[in-house]
């Protein structure tokens, strides 16, 4: 049942993301301030009907629909039913894994332990929305790379909450999250200050790197911000995990679109997709891949 209301409230989260999306697009963003764009009610983008309540629901609308408008029969783009069910999939990923970590649990509550859930699904869709805006747009807006990193800072909040916590009930002061597994002893920092520290600083070097060797053209400025905001969700050397499945995934898409003569050389691949990409291959198959890895070079190093 857990599962099932995580995926409904994902798929309805992916339909707020569509409406962002849409209403915050470039050629819009100058005429539709922030809070035109999450108020009002939706519409068709063709004709510009107001959208009835069962045109409204994730998914469901589009299959019972069949991917047009009821009244102008305009196609529905398939973005819509995409990002929904992709969210809703992420949201069941999320409290999946989380739900692993005992300790948690019983250091914050059902309460803290449920608003922690919340919190991981925030930064999820975030991280979702960015996603579709570059892929779409090629851009990223400000406030949504603002909001993950105050995402970010809300979570190690969380963290140091519950390491008080723990200590109050005899659980010991060990109650961080290492999604890299491994890693945290071989790269680990002392403290949360100095994972902070290190993972931002390894973020914005590295992507940062990129963004000048490629004069702008392979990295924006928005991806090197993206990678501090993760920095702060991460932490180090988390972060470093991210980066690397990242580059790793993009070079493997990148090299099979232009082998399939769907890009070239010369046109520009948003990196945020990439990111969110890396994001959930460190969240749920970190630890997993790390001690992989480990296992065939023990001594070899990321």
């Amino acid at each position: 049942m857990s599962y099932f209301f995580s995926f409904l409230i994902g798929s309805a989260v992916g339909s707020f993301i569509n409406v962002l999306v849409s209403r915050l697009s470039p050629e819009k963003s100058e005429k539709t301030s922030l809070v035109k764009a999450v108020s009002g009610r939706s519409f068709c983008d063709s004709c510009k009907k107001t959208l009835r309540w069962f045109e409204l629901i994730p998914i469901l609308s589009f299959i019972w629909q069949k991917g047009r408008c009821l009244r102008c029969r305009k196609k529905i783009s398939w973005q819509y039913p995409i990002v929904e069910l992709l969210t809703g999939v992420i949201f069941v990923l999320i409290f999946w894994k989380i739900s692993q970590f005992l300790f948690l649990r019983a250091s914050l509550g059902v309460f803290g332990f449920s608003a922690f859930i919340f919190l991981w699904w925030l930064i999820a869709a975030t991280m979702i929305a960015i996603s579709v805006f570059d892929f779409k747009y090629y851009l990223i807006p400000d406030f949504l790379l603002y909001f993950l990193a105050i995402l970010g800072v809300a979570l190690n909040l969380f963290y140091f909450f519950a390491s008080k916590q723990s200590v109050a009930f005899g659980l010991g002061t060990n109650t961080g999250i290492y999604f890299s597994g491994n890693l945290i002893y071989l790269l680990g920092a002392d403290n949360w200050l100095s994972r902070l520290g290190l993972g931002a600083i390894f973020a914005v070097a590295t992507i940062g790197i990129a963004y000048f060797l490629s004069f702008g053209r392979g990295m924006g400025l928005g991806d090197v911000i993206l990678g501090f905001a993760l920095s702060l969700v991460f932490g180090w050397p988390d972060i470093l995990a991210v980066i690397l499945f990242s580059f790793i995934i993009g070079t493997v898409i990148s090299l099979a679109l232009i082998f399939l003569k769907k890009k070239t050389m010369k046109d520009i691949v948003p990196f945020a997709p990439f990111l969110g990409l890396g994001f959930m291959t460190l969240f749920l198959f970190g630890d997993k891949i790390v001690q992989a890895y480990l296992n065939i070079f023990p001594v070899l190093l990321l």
